[in-house]
């Protein structure tokens, strides 16, 4: 077809159209807590002045209106204000949305609704979870069905995982197959409302079926080629370090979830190889995983030990739960939705040291420093967010399904970022 004396159209290149854009490349959910204003607040702070090579919409969405137009008004971004409370408007949401980040909690209350609207909608979706039955629910429900749809369901994105996650995801790279990976903990932070009540949810709600799930060490898989050892089951007691004799180690606030996680990401690696995905990490066959808070000081770590028991069946659980009821009533712990003010916070730190032998009989390690955790949660997840809608290209196509923050990055420049 002509409209000149050589100008001619091939309509064979007008049978690719680009998917049309959704009106959000971004929305948070469950923003009015105090992790979501942190996350906002972070955001805001990275669309403004940081280096975003393009621009971003995004849009805080929630229950209460009010609150929402309230934070939308001290972003210098000014993002759009959605509410959306029923199933019918979370749905919505998520067809409008190219990735959520999911903040409402406890996950185990309220979280299933989003993952659903996720993927019934083809959306990404981020949370900062630390619930591992929850996660174990989204990947028995939701996994297989994500993965076919080319989705991320990511989990774990917040401090609690993602310095580990990541820094063991570097140890393999570097001298894998890994034999065992050793993670040394400590700091100094606050716990607020939020998270003091997911974990009254947690323990309120245990049954025998989901406390099997909680103890399991590899509920969220990574199943190694060898019987379940002693060194993968929960510690419960202060214990002599076994590289590090002068050294105390004790169960800590991250131990139960982010030792699972690292199993996770050691399965959902040896998942991508198996499809053929180039430049995967090998974490080893035989891999043992321990977390561990660490302690100079004897004392202190069976303080320590004692202050932050691991139930062991389901009496404890109920000991546990009686316990935090009697805080709360006694105004001991913060309201849902408030924490610990920006003085306090300068106070805390992140500190992490993963010590790992590789199958050669290399050693490496890695070592972490961060501030308090609600900072490092907000510094992590808008970036996990800002990385998934910038570099789709750098991600790899098989890291898919209900993923490990590790396996959701490969090959993008988290790290760096």
């Amino acid at each position: 077809l002509l409209f000149g004396p050589f100008a001619m159209i091939d309509f064979d290149d007008l049978d690719e159209v680009e998917p049309e854009r959704r009106p959000y490349d971004l929305v948070v959910f469950g923003c009015t807590g105090f992790s979501g204003c942190l996350i906002v607040e972070q955001l805001d702070t990275l669309l403004v002045d940081g280096d975003v090579p393009k621009a971003i919409t995004w849009a805080l969405a929630g229950r209460s209106l009010p609150k929402l137009e309230k934070m939308a008004s001290q972003c210098r971004t000014r993002p759009k204000v959605v509410q959306a409370a029923s199933a019918d408007e979370i749905n919505q949401l998520a067809a409008e949305a190219t990735v959520i980040i999911a903040l409402a909690g406890p996950y185990l209350d309220c979280g299933e609704q989003v993952v659903k609207a996720c993927v019934g909608s083809g959306t990404h979706y981020i949370d900062i979870t630390g619930e591992v039955n929850f996660g174990h629910f989204l990947i028995q429900k939701y996994h297989k069905a994500a993965k076919e749809k080319g989705l991320r369901l990511i989990q774990f994105a917040g401090a609690m995982c993602v310095p580990e996650d990541l820094a063991a995801y570097l140890l393999a790279r570097k001298l894998g197959p890994l034999k065992q990976l050793r993670v040394y903990s400590w700091g100094y932070g606050f716990r607020g409302g939020g998270s003091f009540q997911t974990g009254l949810t947690v323990v309120e709600r245990m049954l025998p079926d989901s406390m099997a799930v909680y103890q399991h060490p590899f509920s969220l898989g990574g199943e190694r080629k060898c019987d379940v050892r002693p060194e993968e089951k929960d510690c419960r007691t202060a214990e002599a370090d076994v590289l590090f004799p002068s050294t105390w180690v004790m169960p800590g606030y991250v131990s139960h979830t982010c030792s699972r996680v690292l199993r996770r990401s050691c399965g959902l690696f040896e998942e991508m190889m198996t499809e053929g995905v180039k430049d995967v990490p090998s974490y080893g066959d035989q891999l043992l995983v321990t977390v561990r808070d660490l302690s100079l000081d004897q004392k202190e770590a069976e303080y320590a030990a004692w202050a932050n028991p691991v139930p062991a069946d389901l009496k404890d659980t109920m000991k546990q739960a009686k316990t935090l009821e009697e805080m709360r009533k006694k105004g001991v712990v913060p309201a849902v939705g408030l924490g610990p003010p920006k003085e306090a916070r300068a106070l805390g730190f992140m500190e992490t040291y993963l010590v790992c032998e590789a199958e050669n009989g290399q050693w490496g390690h890695v070592h972490f420093t961060g501030p308090e955790g609600y900072e490092a949660t907000a510094i992590t997840c808008a970036m996990v967010a800002l990385v998934l809608l910038e570099e789709k290209e750098a991600l790899s196509v098989s890291a898919c399904g209900v993923l490990t923050p590790a396996a959701a990055l490969h090959g993008s420049s988290f790290v760096e970022r």
